[in-house]
């Protein structure tokens, strides 16, 4: 009842009783359960057609409505209200129920092993290692038509691709991508990006992680399905909204972007810096919170492979970590771009091989000689003794101490001379 339907034909006494009644009712404060009701209608009016709000001025609107309503929301807390609100836009998301068919595909990949297809993807190393370079040349050989990159296949067409790039200014964008034939020079300081290029947001039109950018981004992808996009980096993406990378907090964002990009297909390339410790493990390398290597389906991680041996080693370790079986290459790159160096498990003898030589006495380090320069025969001490004047029973010795390293091939053959038997020896293959 208001006033306006107030009765005046009530006598006086009952015209008091029902302004007394009309006061009290006026007076009662609003329930919890009704201002949260009220919040959310005001937040879901946002995402209607005829809103005038502007996704910028959402947060400020709805900050605005909470202080007028006496709801102590957080900003943070706000966000989530309107993430609410976009999630009921977009209808209720049904559930599989029993008996039903569900179209299940497989999971695709969009360079086999390494980037998976419409699914999030975390690039990590250390700051200068080139993984901007790769993704950019791995692009590049893509949309040039080529089946392959790097030894692993490329699947399908190269789709349209977004760089939302906040890392580095357009300075540094545009003749990367010119190099690699991404965009043409038209000036002397001017460049277009070309096909597949869609856009490239710079650390001078930056793009955030913000509830803002997160619009934007699901506008682009929304008229782009099945984009690549390419986000460089994630520590300044996010820096707006002032998270600490040790918190699990910070893989929040990550999981709004996949929910942005995830109805329509996209793949998402995020690079990220890895922590100054060398780990085995691309989770483990990763900078900041393992919540954030939780929250993507495939790791890639790039490390210096004997950098810290060799300042001239310009080689580089890839390796993945994720819901196929991981890969690893070897990998380094000149003016030209990236190209493979070679089986990183051979490598990896190698370097073993060559830290037992470094072992050897200066007596064991002869003697192998003397079995290399054999060239595949067999030797015995007797040959040891001729050439270096070592006694058989030293020689022998020599010799299985070596075979035991792993150097060498110890074989027990026939002597005809004796007609007995003689230990032979030689050089083991090292592949």
């Amino acid at each position: 009842m208001t006033m306006k339907h107030l009765d005046y034909d009530l006598p006086p006494e009952d015209q008091a009783k029902t302004l007394k009644l009309l006061h009290k009712d006026v007076l009662l404060p609003e329930s919890m359960e009704s201002k949260l009701d009220t919040l959310e209608i005001e937040v879901f009016k946002l995402f209607q057609p005829e809103c005038k709000i502007k996704p910028l001025d959402r947060i400020i609107h709805m900050r605005d409505f909470c202080q007028k309503k006496g709801l102590k929301l957080t900003d943070s807390e706000i966000r989530q209200k309107i993430w609410q609100g976009r999630r009921l836009s977009e209808g209720a998301v049904e559930m599989y129920e029993c008996n039903q068919i569900i179209d299940c595909p497989e999971e695709t990949w969009a360079w086999e092993g390494i980037i998976m297809s419409a699914d999030a993807n975390l690039l990590i190393s250390l700051p200068k290692c080139g993984k901007t370079t790769l993704i950019i040349d791995l692009i590049a050989t893509w949309s040039r038509g080529n089946d392959e990159f790097l030894g692993q296949k490329l699947i399908g067409k190269c789709p349209p691709v977004i760089i939302v790039g906040t890392d580095m200014t357009t300075s540094r964008w545009m003749p990367l991508l010119h190099r690699f034939g991404l965009a043409e020079k038209v000036a002397a300081t001017k460049y277009k990006p070309i096909e597949p290029i869609v856009g490239v947001f710079a650390a001078n039109n930056p793009l955030h992680l913000t509830q803002e950018g997160l619009e934007r981004i699901a506008e682009i992808a929304r008229n782009n399905k099945g984009a690549l996009f390419l986000f460089d980096s994630f520590a300044k993406l996010v820096a707006p909204l002032g998270l600490k990378e040790s918190s699990e907090d910070i893989a929040h964002p990550l999981a709004d972007l996949q929910e942005v990009l995830a109805p329509y297909k996209c793949t998402s390339i995020i690079i990220h810096h890895s922590g100054k410790t060398k780990e085995d493990s691309p989770v483990l390398a990763s900078r900041g919170s393992t919540a954030l290597t939780a929250a993507v389906s495939q790791i890639i991680s790039l490390s210096w492979f004997k950098r810290e041996e060799d300042r001239q080693d310009k080689r580089i370790l890839m390796r993945t970590q994720g819901r196929a079986e991981d890969v690893q290459l070897l990998i380094s790159q000149d003016n030209s771009g990236w190209m493979l160096e070679g089986n990183v498990a051979d490598e990896l003898k190698k370097d073993e091989f060559n830290k037992k030589l470094e072992k050897l006495t200066d007596s064991q380090a002869d003697v192998l000689e003397v079995v290399q320069a054999a060239n595949g025969m067999e030797v015995t001490a007797t040959d040891i003794q001729n050439q270096l004047n070592i006694a058989t029973r030293s020689g022998v010795r020599i010799l299985q101490a070596l075979a035991k390293k792993g150097f060498l091939i110890q074989k027990k053959s026939s002597n005809p001379e004796s007609r007995g038997s003689v230990l032979t020896f030689k050089i083991k293959p090292l592949l």
